[in-house]
């Protein structure tokens, strides 16, 4: 009786079962179904269970609009009078009730899982490998079964000590004020506005920012996110491992370990992927490294898919550092041997990375924009430019320009040239905020190269030109590239170690400087005619190349 009580104890706060793992089969994943349509190895819910769950999905959803819509109910019951001593005590009975009818749903769900056969098989094992048992244990009921993690034990930790924090990088904070408040009035008000900043940002900033984080977005991606699992465990027999980061979120990774194999040259090379910000590695840019061949790590941002926490500049950089310690310490990949292969918003997370790991082998980014601000400001109304300024500078200050210009190691970017999410004016490929980014770099980068008006006018024309113009151009300056590529060897040769501003080119005449203004465009860019959320083809991926 009493292990009976126990068991049933456990069935009514263990993990939520999403599925048992087909066996694996090398060619494709097992097809077979039940007669609900559903293929036989997801999870079979039994009434009780099924709602149950769908109580406490309204529930969690009801508090989520809530934490978004709080500020605005807060001032409306103040303007209608409702905030008295009898609407609190009403208030208090019907968070009271809701407590009840929780309890009460919390015991069906375990009745529900206690007469289910499926999830009794799975709470037993999962009890006997949740405390002290092997690496080899945990991976193994890992590849079997596929649950929520919110009750797994991480398979590495990272330090309190070691928690990243993050400068402001954009701009000095007197350089902001002055920029955004340049009348006495808004001095004054520069404390309430970034306490109206920070509600803000943390009412519906974020989540705008990071809709990938949205309860109702996650609910209606279940099934492809098992799908997605479902094929990099059993196709891939890809390893799943829970990491906990400096600031205390525990991270869904997954890898995918080639180094043995025979059936690639690339599997000795690993690529960290960094999704986007609806994007998962269940179903993100893991797929592109994947098809080339490479060992593959990735991993989902707090707050997204099993990842505990919330989205945000802090989080995300702790989150990323916690990744590549896993992969060097636990992993044994030399820094030399990684790459950070990076998409849309992912861009931030890569940039840091090669800035705090400069020796990795590069840096490859696609449909990454340049700073979040002016993405930011065309999304809201022009007379609250400063007030977004203020806020994205303190609060999510997304600045891949600043932080890649502390980079010195080899990349390069992929445009997509029908990008409706970065262009500021759709189908414009001159408003791409990605050119903007590869202006600021190569310039920074070679200022000797990039030092006058015409051959700046060039480098402007040549990025915004259609595929036709460009290789007309790259033709007319660049015919005899060979000539170029052996220069550019020379000068590497004479300096080993990648150094930026550099000096190449500072004796160059005016046609020299322009000849390579177009040749380094050409080395650092790649343009994918797709729109933004088009998967990447395995073609336009590659290891970059340093350049001088």
């Amino acid at each position: 009786m009493k292990n009976q009580l126990i068991f049933f104890w456990r069935c009514i706060f263990g993990p939520k079962l999403y599925q048992t793992y087909p066996s694996a089969i090398p060619s494709a994943i097992p097809s077979a179904s039940r007669n609900d349509q559903q293929p036989a190895h997801i999870y079979m819910k039994n009434t009780a269970e099924t709602l149950s769950d769908n109580v406490f999905f309204a529930l969690k959803l009801s508090i989520g609009i809530l934490k978004v819509t709080w500020p605005l109910c807060l001032i409306y019951c103040y303007r209608k009078g409702l905030l008295t001593y009898e609407n609190g005590i009403m208030t208090l009975r019907i968070v009271g009730c809701i407590a009840i009818i929780s309890a009460y749903f919390m015991v069906l769900r375990g009745i529900g899982r206690f007469v289910n056969p499926s999830y009794k098989i799975f709470i037993e094992e999962f009890y006997k490998v949740k405390h002290g048992s092997t690496k080899e244990a945990r991976q193994h009921f890992l590849s079997k079964f596929d649950f929520s993690l919110s009750h797994w034990k991480p398979d590495y930790v990272v330090e309190s000590s070691f928690i990243r924090k993050l400068p402001m990088i954009s701009t000095t904070k007197s350089d902001l004020i002055n920029r955004t408040e340049s009348t006495l009035l808004e001095r004054i008000f520069h404390y309430p506005s970034l306490l109206l900043g920070y509600v803000c940002v943390n009412v519906f900033g974020r989540r705008l920012m990071f809709p990938g984080s949205l309860q109702l977005l996650r609910q209606m991606m279940e099934r492809p996110l098992l799908d997605g699992r479902t094929t990099l465990i059993v196709r891939n027999r890809a390893k799943r491992y829970v990491l906990r980061t400096a600031d205390g979120n525990n991270i869904d990774t997954v890898f995918i370990d080639r180094r043995d194999s025979n059936q690639t040259h690339n599997g000795q090379t690993l690529v960290v992927t960094c999704e986007g910000n609806a994007g998962f590695y269940e179903m993100g840019c893991m797929s592109t490294p994947i098809e080339a061949g490479y060992s593959v790590l990735g991993w989902n941002r707090p707050g997204f898919g099993e990842s505990s926490g919330h989205p945000g500049t802090i989080s995300e950089i702790n989150s990323i550092d916690a990744v590549m310690r896993y992969a060097i310490e636990e992993l044994h990949f030399l820094v030399d041997d990684i790459v950070i292969f990076a998409w849309s918003i992912g861009g931030y997370s890569a940039c840091w990375t090669a800035v705090n790991y400069q020796d990795i082998r590069g840096l490859v980014l696609d449909a990454v924009f340049d700073d979040v601000l002016p993405l930011a400001q065309r999304q809201m109304p022009a007379v609250t430019s400063k007030f977004v300024e203020k806020t994205v500078r303190y609060y999510l200050d997304l600045n891949n320009v600043q932080l890649l210009k502390l980079y010195n190691g080899p990349f390069y970017l992929i445009r997509r040239t029908q990008d409706e999410i970065l262009s500021l004016i759709p189908g414009r490929i001159e408003t791409n905020r990605g050119n903007e980014l590869l202006f600021a770099i190569l310039h920074y980068r070679y200022p000797y190269i990039y030092n006058d008006d015409q051959t700046l006018t060039l480098l402007r024309r040549y990025i915004c030109s259609n595929n036709i113009q460009k290789i007309a151009l790259f033709e007319q300056y660049c015919s005899n590239h060979r000539e170029l590529q052996l220069r550019t060897d020379e000068y590497r040769m004479e300096n080993p170690v990648a150094s930026y501003p550099s000096k190449f080119g500072e004796n160059f005449s005016l046609l020299e400087r322009q000849r390579f203004a177009i040749y380094f465009i050409d080395q650092h860019l790649v343009d994918f005619d797709s729109q933004h959320c088009t998967p990447l083809p395995q073609t336009y991926f590659h290891i970059p190349i340093q350049s001088v």
